[in-house]
This record gives C-alpha cells, sequence and structure tokens, in this order.
C-alpha cells in the first residue's frame, strides 16, 4: 500500500529545528535510556513513534525515519537477527519528528511511559524465566497449551475463551503452520506483551495453575 513507501516528511511532520533541539534537550537522557533497553529494536522503536504520531507506523516507514542503512540490513540478514538502529540514528529521528505545533513535553511523558513498560516487562520477564522454563519444558512447547494458558490470562470477558485461528501463532511469531514454538519464543512473546501493571506473582499464579495441570 502507499503508506509503505513513505518519505520522511510525509510520515512525520515537518521538523522545526528550534522545537527539535529543545526536545533533545529535554528528553537527550530518556532517549538513551530507551535505546538502552530497547537494544534500538525497530519493533520497540515503532511502537513509541506510532504513538508519538497517533497512528500506526508499518516497520518499512519506521525504518526509513531512522535511515537504516543497507549495510545494517545485510548485516542483520547474515545474522539472521532484527535489524537495529544507532543511538545517533534513533536521536535524529525523534529530533525530525517534532513538529511546530508540538507539545515537546508530550515526548517527555510518552518515552517515559514506553522506558517504564520496558523496565517492568525486564523485571517481571527475569523472576518469571525460570517458571516460563519449566511450563514450557513440560508443554512441549505446544501452542494449544500455551493458548490455553494466554486465555486464562486474558481480561474478561475474553478470559479462557479460545483465540481466533492462527491468532497464538501471530503472538508468538512462529509460521502459520506450526504447532510448536522455542522457550525463546515464548519468553520473547511475554516480553511484548506485558504491561506496566503486570506483576510476576499475578503472572505467575496463573503459569502455577497451568503447571499443576
Amino acid at each position: 500500500t502507499e503508506i509503505y513507501t513513505l518519505s520522511l516528511h510525509d510520515a512525520l511532520p515537518i521538523c522545526d529545528d528550534k522545537m527539535a533541539e529543545a526536545m533533545y534537550t529535554m528528553c537527550a537522557a530518556d532517549m538513551k535510556t530507551f535505546h538502552e533497553i530497547s537494544k534500538g529494536g525497530i519493533e520497540p522503536i515503532g511502537i513509541l513513534f506510532s504513538e508519538l504520531a497517533g497512528e500506526p507506523m508499518p516497520p518499512a516507514v519506521i525504518m526509513q525515519v531512522l535511515a537504516i542503512t543497507e549495510d545494517q540490513l545485510k548485516k542483520a540478514q547474515e545474522e539472521k537477527v532484527a535489524p537495529t538502529a544507532s543511538l545517533a540514528q534513533f536521536e535524529e529521528a525523534m529530533k525530525a519528528s517534532v513538529d511546530e505545533g508540538d507539545d515537546i513535553n508530550n515526548y517527555s511523558v510518552i518515552l517515559k511511559k514506553h522506558i517504564n513498560r520496558m523496565q517492568v516487562a525486564e523485571k517481571v520477564i527475569a523472576e518469571l524465566t525460570p517458571t516460563m522454563t519449566e511450563f514450557h519444558t513440560k508443554v512441549d512447547g505446544e501452542l494449544s497449551k500455551i493458548e490455553a494458558l494466554f486465555a486464562d490470562m486474558a481480561p474478561e470477558p475474553q478470559k479462557g475463551k479460545p483465540m481466533p485461528p492462527g491468532m497464538i501463532n501471530a503472538l508468538l511469531r512462529v509460521p502459520k503452520e506450526a504447532t510448536k514454538c522455542s522457550v525463546q519464543d515464548f519468553i520473547e512473546c511475554f516480553q511484548r506483551n506485558l504491561d506496566a501493571s503486570d506483576t510476576a506473582e499475578k503472572i505467575g499464579t496463573v503459569i502455577k495453575e497451568h503447571l499443576a495441570k
């Protein structure tokens, strides 16, 4: 679709240099923290930029906004990993997103919110990794058993109800024909989807219930 071919200035508002520098002064430390926790990942940066833009931004646009180079893409392909942005690329893209009418305080608020969510997710996952690994081993990575676990963690009225066909594969980012996933797929899926209000105790209780079945 057309949105995939958007240029930087189509994807984000026209940059205002003075406002961009003011935003950078206010948010430099938070941008550094965000980049360190996210490891420059395209996905967390994309989620951040989508909130700043007020609409979803496809990965292709995010990579264009970040000015990801051919060399970076080639290296990522060779190493079979997702490409990442350097701190400088992230900072420049953040500056380029600032528009004359923007409230730069909003950049600070949104950055802090995303940092908090990632910090909470990191802490919760660190505490839960042994329990999650035990569960994954018990069910041998079977998607049907993982789907039942996720269903029990869903808020009402979805709690306990089966997911739409193919949704568990999409959540875990495994091929649509897959019936199992790796423990890494399982843990990373949790980390992506944890909310700032989630706790190790709350999630661990549900996992232990499924371990006891």
